[in-house]
Formats: structure tokens, C-alpha cells, sequence
């Protein structure tokens, strides 16, 4: 670690972070992240966002968000290959259709947030991103949990216009957060698919979905070639990553694990809302 944070060839850390601070959560983000897409189908990944976001200033969410995206998408890779063959192309297609609804309508919303005002306006339009980010995390987590102590969330039917209003509904919290897993994940188990299934579905219309924000986020220069080389720096990390998941889906149980990773989530996303508010 001590090579990587003083190597002259890395890309630099954001003005006034700490090379181990940044470094450091942004490593094990993208580790978090290999072990759900490949582990768990996804949904833990939400611990990925605020880590990545809190690796960086309150008024660069957007860019954490950017640099994300792509490292995202190796990730749905190489667990669409682990898991190819085990997709519900019945209940993808309607959850497809659905979430370019939610992609376009979270560009429109982002355009409008981001893309006009001075510098004053847009550092509050940067408060409101990562206060946004941080609550959408808490909100997923607190659904889960709800879920798994007994909790019951009304289930919905798995006809094609409830798959497409579930779908918009994630596209819309993918483009604003990158945090939809819980969402789909809750949706299809109701829809008694298996865990196999279930895993690999949820890795592929993923891929798909991340792969459709890709030219939002160009737009709202989220993405930039700086953005790109953090992203592909960090990308070297998703193997280890989806190695770990691959074990810990057939050796580790489950529950604990997941209720570990939802505990993160919440301290990291609160802690994106304490950084703006306080």
C-alpha cells in the first residue's frame, strides 16, 4: 500500500484528501462491490457508493458517481460470465423496458439540478446530490432490514406493467445513486425465482442498465479521462473482488454477511448527510 500511495504514475487524490484516506476507501469499495455482483447478485454493493463517496469532498459526489460507473460494469462483467446462463429473460424485459423510463428521467432531473447556476448555486446543488446519495442508501437499507427482521413488504404481482413500473422505479435510483439493487432484488424474490437465478439475472440487467447511463454521465461531465484513469486504476481491484464473492456464495451464510455489509452501508451513507449538514 505504501507503493501504491507514493507511486508518481497514480492518479492524484482530490485537493486537501489524504492519499490513505482516498486510496483506502475507494480499494475497498470496489472489493465490497466484486464480492455482491459476484457473491450476492448486487444488492450488498450498495456499501460500494458511500464508501467511494466519502473518499471524496461532499461537493464531488458527482464524480465519485463517475468514477464508479465504469468499475461498476467490469464488475456486471465478469459476474454475467460467472453466472451466464442463469438469466429470466420473462422477468428482464418488462424491468428493462421500465428502467429507460427511470434513466431518462433521472438525466432530465440531474440536468436540471447540475447542469445551470454559479459557482454558489452549484455547491448546493452539490450539498443536495450527497445528501440525496446518502439517503437513498439509508432508505434501501432501512427496506432491508425491515424485510429481514419479519417485515413484511407488500408483494407485488409479476405482471409485465408492475415489472416495468419496478424497473423505472430502479433505473431512476441507479442514475441517482447507483443503489437500485435492493429494489429489483426485492421485486424478483418475491417472483419465487431461485438463487441461482435469481444472482444471475440480477448481474445482467445490471450490466445493461449501467451500461445505458454511461452517456448521462459523459454529459454531466461525470465522466472524464481524469475520471477514467481512477476507474481503471481501481478496476484492477474487481477480480479479487469476485473471486472473494464466488467463495462466499457457497461457503459463507448469507444473512450475516449481509447484515454486516447493510451496517456499513448505513454508517457511510449517514455520514455523507452529517458531512453537508454539520
Amino acid at each position: 500500500m505504501v507503493l501504491i500511495c507514493n507511486a508518481s504514475w497514480l492518479p492524484d487524490p482530490p485537493a486537501d484528501t489524504s492519499a490513505w484516506w482516498f486510496y483506502g476507501f475507494m480499494i475497498a469499495a470496489v472489493i465490497v462491490m466484486g464480492i455482491a455482483k459476484s457473491g450476492f447478485g448486487g444488492g450488498i454493493g450498495i456499501l460500494a457508493v458511500p464508501l467511494v463517496a466519502n473518499a471524496l469532498p461532499p461537493d464531488e459526489t458527482g464524480r465519485a458517481l463517475g468514477i464508479m460507473l465504469p468499475i461498476l460494469i467490469v464488475a456486471d462483467l465478469f459476474a454475467v460470465y460467472q453466472h451466464r446462463g442463469q438469466q429470466s429473460w420473462r422477468h428482464m424485459r418488462p424491468a428493462l423496458g421500465g428502467a429507460v423510463i427511470g434513466i431518462a428521467l433521472g438525466t432530465l432531473l440531474l440536468f436540471l439540478l447540475v447542469g445551470s447556476g454559479d459557482a454558489a448555486s452549484k455547491d448546493r446543488v452539490a450539498s443536495v446530490l450527497s445528501v440525496l446519495v446518502g439517503s437513498i442508501c439509508l432508505l434501501m437499507v432501512a427496506v432491508q432490514v425491515y424485510r429481514m427482521c419479519g417485515g413484511k413488504v407488500p408483494t407485488l404481482p409479476g405482471n409485465k406493467p408492475t415489472g416495468v413500473s419496478v424497473g423505472a422505479a430502479a433505473g431512476l435510483t441507479s442514475m441517482l445513486a447507483h443503489a437500485a439493487g435492493p429494489i429489483m432484488s426485492i421485486y424478483w424474490l418475491d417472483q419465487k425465482l431461485g438463487k441461482r437465478l435469481l444472482t444471475g439475472s440480477l448481474v445482467l440487467y445490471f450490466l445493461l442498465v449501467n451500461s445505458a447511463k454511461l452517456p448521462s454521465y459523459v454529459a454531466l461531465n461525470w465522466i472524464t479521462f481524469e475520471t477514467l484513469k481512477q476507474s481503471a486504476l481501481f478496476a484492477l481491484f474487481v477480480p479479487i473482488g469476485s473471486l472473494l464473492g464466488i467463495v462466499m456464495h457457497h461457503r459463507i451464510p448469507e444473512k450475516p454477511f449481509t447484515v454486516v455489509m447493510y451496517a456499513g452501508a448505513a454508517v457511510a451513507g449517514g455520514w455523507l448527510i452529517i458531512k453537508v449538514v454539520v
